[in-house]
């Protein structure tokens, strides 16, 4: 990968990592809506797999979650896969990982108590170029 090529999905997937670790993750739309109403200051970043647009009840969770995340300057990833995501957060590598059986369909990820690490200043500030959109998909890595 050239020098100045940002790999997004690689990031994402430390940040991820990082924030099972650090007990940082807020998992499911319900719980999600709520972290976003009461303390939206708290919030780093949004996660949300790709689902299928056939189901109508998800799209439209997804979409009220995207909505209140840009009202706070949250910024929103749509990942590739959900079963990547259920794999990532509950392998096992990591301390305090997350159980399969967790609603994964919206991920809010806290700030840290102490300084942004390098990947967490990326995602932060990450920023679609003209002419993409929050609709094209991450693809994290394997």
């Amino acid at each position: 990968m050239p020098r100045n090529v940002i790999d997004v999905g690689q990031s994402l997937k430390n940040v991820l990592l990082q924030a099972v670790a650090e007990h940082r993750l807020t998992l499911g739309v319900f719980e999600c809506a709520q972290i976003l109403e009461v303390c939206p200051e708290e919030v780093m970043v949004c996660v949300l797999p790709y689902m299928p647009s056939n189901d109508v009840a998800v799209s439209i969770q997804h979409k009220l979650i995207e909505a209140h995340c840009w009202e706070n300057g949250i910024n929103v990833f749509r990942v590739d896969s959900s079963e990547k995501l259920t794999t990532l957060l509950s392998s096992g590598d990591v301390k305090g990982d997350v159980d399969r059986t967790y609603d994964m369909s919206c991920i809010a990820v806290k700030f840290p108590l102490e300084e942004l690490s390098p990947d967490d200043h990326l995602i932060t500030r990450f920023s679609y170029a003209p002419g993409e959109t929050l609709h094209d998909v991450v693809e994290l890595p394997a």
